[in-house]
């Protein structure tokens, strides 16, 4: 078998076969990196696993599992000793002792570890012209001691001929290709460009990078301007740098000062979510996090309650009901006393300013003098309709009184996030749409909330909205405890924020990592937990069910489109159980009114709650999906205090224990894995991803 393997290699189609090098990886020692090959259907049935190797020296063998993907990952922590540049190669193992060496011109990925020299990005246009003075200036920069890597941010992955016009040049630098097409979601013809290569940049510098310079023309320039240790040059003067000796020194201090400061703060996460995020933190606050419906509801009514001035509330949803009609009840109440109520609802899905629609909540609380209703982002007609209108939401979920106290949340305005698991009867014919979900919110005191308040006011008047004397609404706040904690706050399409700061915590996690949400999980995301993983931190994942089920596994009456996300999203996770994370479904446990089969519900999980190593924990609204990564407004509370995230991973602990463990194995689990499949396979990523 061997021998008529081998006497195929040369073929075309046998060749991609063997294998095909994945991304080029930039990197510092000490982080955690994946290096990947590319495997055709063609031999993944048969081979067994893949060995690599690094400069021609075994790195790690890595088993093909039961799923067998296209992408097969090698996880390695960089060794503290390594620098430069490094070859990395594989070989594929066939049946028994079968070892096959794709082909000559296969090709090869490179690892580029560097330490302390600073770093320049230039594009690939840059590295494709067959003329210029750039290399010239690249050698002089070379003979310096920097290091020099390629982007490329073409439609489609062009490595190959990026790598090659390098050769031709007679450079060896990693290639940092970012396809759009290959971006994990639809772009749907939004130009993310300028965004990706921001993001890329940003993760660099939180792995320890010290890119200091970047060669980028147009858009891409103007979207790394400003960005605190980078210095964009125009592709018309770099010629010119290495004769600019004040300039060029200047950035070689500056690479000084990143390293000094990437040394002393150990990356720690604090590092990681400014270098991602690049938020700061504000101390001397109170923060609480409030996983039960019934609690949160009281403690959003008190606050409105206590309410003196005014009242800021922004919701996505606000459905008809219990909960709805309650906070009407108190906010037209606060009207009546002379608190001025202003009231933020996304135009689409709350259907307040979307083709004439209104919301029937928002009617009652508009009609009441003193209450200002406005729909945010509205479409007021279909000439302002488009894929991007309608994708560039804003999904934030905030509440403000009187500028002292704030409500950062995933709960929208309806019955499902703010009624008690025991608050509801529950029998076989009870709807999904009546069943309550698990969801988080956190409620801050102290310098913070204006933080918070700043983003309510900047969404009013992005929307319309005006304002007599903004200054009022931001009173000065003294320490009112001890947590150190940070508003991440995405805008959707213009960066990517709160991505940076979930990925941050997963990087910088070193013993254990909670995750509560029940959305179909980003391929970046995903990556970040597989690195966890490979660092040995446990990664814990509670999520729920699309429609909700019974304690016998059975689904409620519900919609077939919950059905069919309930199966994307599992099929999204199924390969980090794989890989190891671990993976429970929640469960109520035994309720007094709950009477169905199996005595116990399994709901949705609409938490976005994410907290690692007993240090930092975030909530918000952002979950762990491609459309929270890049498409929609975004508020998230980053909670940088031991003391906080105890209380809250010991709630999370309680959780746990009545939950239900998956088991990939299962005859349940593996009764749905056709359905999982499918509907991977066939969902419309260009309505949702």
């Amino acid at each position: 078998l061997g021998q008529a393997l081998e006497r195929r290699r040369e073929s075309s189609l046998f060749a991609r076969a063997l294998g095909r090098p994945g991304r080029d990886v930039l990197t510092t020692p000490g982080e955690t990196v994946e290096l990947s090959i590319l495997f055709d259907s063609v031999l993944r049935r048969a081979a067994r696993g893949v060995r690599f190797y690094l400069d021609g020296s075994p790195l790690a063998e890595v088993s093909l599992g039961e799923d067998r993907e296209e992408v097969v990952r090698c996880h390695y922590r960089v060794a503290e000793t390594l620098r430069g540049l490094y070859q990395v190669t594989w070989k594929v193992l066939g049946p028994g002792e079968v070892e096959l060496d794709p082909p000559p011109g296969a090709g090869h990925l490179l690892l580029h570890v560097v330490t302390e020299e600073p770093v320049l990005a230039l594009p690939a246009a840059m590295a494709l012209a067959h003329r210029g003075a750039w290399r010239e200036a690249v050698e002089a920069l070379l003979g310096r001691g920097w290091a020099v890597f390629v982007y490329d941010l073409a439609e489609t992955d062009r490595s190959d001929a990026v790598r090659e016009a390098l050769e031709r040049h007679g450079l060896d630098c990693a290639v940092l290709s970012l396809p759009s097409s290959e971006a994990g979601f639809q772009t749907l013809g939004v130009d993310f460009r300028p965004l990706f290569l921001r993001t890329a940049l940003r993760r660099l510098h939180a792995a320890g990078v010290p890119v200091v310079a970047a060669v980028a023309a147009g858009k891409m320039h103007a979207a790394i301007a400003g960005e605190p240790w980078l210095a964009p040059l125009s592709p018309d003067g770099f010629d010119r740098l290495p004769a600019d000796r004040p300039h060029l020194e200047a950035l070689e201090a500056r690479a000084r000062a990143f390293v000094s400061a990437r040394d002393r703060s150990g990356r720690t996460f604090a590092w990681r979510l400014d270098q991602l995020t690049r938020t700061p933190p504000v101390e001397g606050n109170s923060v609480h996090v409030e996983l039960d419906n019934r609690k949160a509801r009281e403690a959003v009514f008190e606050a409105i309650e206590a309410a003196r001035r005014h009242i800021h509330l922004q919701l996505y949803i606000l459905d008809e009901g219990y909960f709805a009609d309650h906070l009407a009840v108190r906010l037209i109440r606060k009207a009546r006393e002379g608190v001025a109520v202003r009231v933020l609802l996304d135009a689409v899905y709350a259907r307040e300013g979307l083709l004439g629609l209104r919301n029937k909540v928002a009617q009652v609380l508009s009609a009441e003098p003193g209450i200002e209703v406005l729909g945010n982002d509205p479409i007021p007609s279909t000439d302002a309709l488009s894929s991007l209108a309608l994708k560039h939401r804003d999904h934030r979920k905030l509440l403000v009184v009187d500028g002292v106290r704030a409500f950062v949340s995933g709960r929208n305005g309806g019955d499902v996030y703010y009624l008690g698991f025991d608050e509801v009867p529950v029998t076989d014919a009870t709807p999904h749409a009546r069943i309550p979900w698990l969801d988080a919110h956190a409620e801050v005191e102290g310098p913070l909330v204006t933080e918070v308040q700043r983003a309510f006011l900047a969404a009013w008047k992005r929307s319309g909205g005006t304002l007599e004397d903004e200054r009022s609404l931001l009173p000065p706040l003294a320490p009112l405890g001890d947590a150190r904690a940070r508003l991440v706050l995405s805008e959707g399409v213009e960066d990517a924020n709160v991505l940076g700061a979930y990925e941050a915590l997963f990087d910088g996690a070193r013993d254990h990592v909670f995750l509560l949400n029940d959305f179909p999980i980003f391929a970046d995301l995903a990556s970040a937990v597989r690195r966890a993983l490979a660092r040995g931190v446990r990664v814990v994942i509670l999520t729920g069910s699309g429609v909700a089920r019974r304690g016998d596994r059975t689904f409620f009456d519900g919609p077939l489109h919950r059905e069919l996300f309930e199966y994307m999203t599992k099929a999204r996770f199924e390969p980090l159980v794989r890989d190891g994370a671990e993976l429970y479904e929640y469960a109520t446990g035994p309720l007094p009114l709950v009477v169905c089969a199996g005595g116990e519900v399994l709901p949705y999980v609409h938490a976005k709650l994410l907290t690692a190593d007993g240090r930092i924990a975030s909530v918000g609204s952002a979950n762990v999906d491609a459309t929270a990564s890049y498409w929609e407004r975004e508020a998230n509370v980053l909670i940088e205090d031991a003391a906080t995230v105890a209380v809250l991973e010991g709630r999370i602990a309680r959780l746990l224990e009545r939950s239900h463990p998956v088991d990939p194995e299962s005859e349940a689990w593996r009764g749905e894995a056709g359905r999982r499949a499918l509907v991977a396979r066939l969902w419309p990523e260009f309505l949702y991803s």
